[in-house]
C-alpha cells in the first residue's frame, strides 16, 4: 500500500496536536499520581508497562510504553493513515515522556475506590481528548485497525480481549482487589471519553408527528434555521397518509423547538433521540484527510468511473 500524505500543516493541525499532548499529559500525570500508588492496571500496552514494572519494579513505566509501541507502529503502518500514523506518534510519545516526567507524583488520596473513580474521569478526559483530536495514544488502537483490516476482527473485540486479559494477569499477580478497582476505573473512564468524544454538546434527532407537518417545517427552517426531512408514513390504526418532519439540533435548542411545535399543534408527537455524532451542513464537516482509508479509495474509485 502507498501512503497518502493526507496532513495540511496549518494551524489547526497544530492546534490538533497540542490537544494531543494535553492528552497525554494528563493521562502521565493520572498514572503517576493515582495509578501506581494504589497499584491499579491500566489498559493496552499502559496496563502491560504497569504489570511489568510492579513484577520487577523495572523498567521505568514510561520506557516500557516505548519500547512495547516500537512493534505495534512497525506492525501496523501500513494499515492506517500516514497522518494517523503522526497523530498517534505524537501521543505515544508524548504519554511516554510525560509519565516519565510525572515520575514519583502523587495526589493525597488514600481511599482505593476515590482514587479509582478519579482516575478513571483522568484517563478518561486524557484519552477523550487525544481520540477527539484524531489521535491515539498508540497501543492496542492500532493492533485493533490491523486486526480489523487484515482479518475482519471488530475493533471493540480486540480492545475487549486485551484488557480482560490484563484484569486476569492483575488479578492472579497482584490482587483480586486492584483488578476490581481498576475495573471500576475501565468504567468511569470509558464513560466520561464517550462523553468527551461526543462533545457536552451533544445532538438529539427528532421525530414530529403532526397534521400540520408542512407549517412545522417551515418554522424549524425559518425560526430554529435547521433543516428539515419530510418522511412518508401511515397511521397505524387509521392507515390515512401521515407526513413525519425529522429534524436534527442541539440541546439548547430542543426547547425551543418543543415551543414551536406546540404552539403551532398542541396535539403533536414528538419524539427526541439522543445521536453520538452529526456530520453535514449546519454540523461538523467531516473532511476527505479523516475518512477511513477505504472509504476514501472507495470514493477516489468513484470520481475517476
Amino acid at each position: 500500500m502507498r501512503w497518502k500524505f493526507d496532513i495540511t500543516w496549518n494551524a489547526a493541525t497544530f492546534q490538533k496536536l497540542l490537544v494531543i499532548l494535553l492528552g497525554a499529559a494528563i493521562s502521565g500525570w493520572t498514572i503517576n499520581a493515582l495509578i501506581i500508588p494504589h497499584r491499579f492496571m491500566s489498559g493496552g500496552v499502559s496496563g502491560v508497562s504497569l504489570l511489568a514494572y510492579y513484577l520487577a519494579g523495572w523498567p521505568p513505566v514510561g520506557v516500557s510504553i516505548l519500547l512495547l509501541n516500537i512493534p505495534i507502529f512497525i506492525l501496523g503502518w501500513r494499515e492506517v493513515s500516514f497522518r494517523f500514523v503522526v497523530f498517534s506518534l505524537v501521543g505515544m510519545l508524548g504519554l511516554s515522556g510525560f509519565v516519565l516526567l510525572f515520575t514519583g507524583v502523587t495526589f493525597p488520596l488514600r481511599e482505593d475506590m476515590l482514587a479509582a473513580i478519579l482516575a478513571g474521569v483522568f484517563i478518561g478526559v486524557g484519552g477523550g481528548l487525544t481520540f477527539r483530536a484524531g489521535g491515539s495514544q498508540g497501543g492496542v488502537d492500532i493492533i485493533s485497525i490491523y486486526l480489523n483490516r487484515r482479518y475482519s476482527i471488530r475493533y471493540g473485540t480486540t480492545i475487549f480481549s486485551i484488557n480482560i486479559l490484563i484484569l486476569v494477569a492483575t488479578g492472579i499477580v497482584v490482587s483480586v482487589d486492584r483488578a476490581l478497582y481498576t475495573m471500576i476505573m475501565m468504567f468511569v473512564a470509558s464513560q466520561v471519553l464517550d462523553r468527551i468524544q461526543a462533545g457536552f454538546n451533544q445532538r438529539k434527532s427528532v421525530m414530529i408527528i403532526s397534521n400540520a407537518s408542512r407549517t412545522i417545517s417551515q418554522g424549524i427552517l425559518h425560526d430554529l434555521h435547521r433543516g428539515v426531512t419530510i418522511l412518508k408514513g401511515e397511521g397505524g390504526y387509521t392507515g390515512q397518509p401521515q407526513e413525519v418532519v425529522y429534524t436534527v439540533t442541539t440541546m439548547l435548542e430542543l426547547g425551543r423547538l418543543r415551543e414551536l411545535v406546540w404552539t403551532i399543534d398542541p396535539n403533536a408527537f414528538i419524539i427526541v433521540n439522543d445521536t453520538v455524532e452529526v456530520f453535514g451542513k449546519g454540523f461538523k464537516l467531516q473532511k476527505s484527510e479523516d475518512f477511513p482509508r477505504k472509504v476514501r479509495k472507495a470514493v477516489e474509485n468513484r470520481e475517476k468511473g
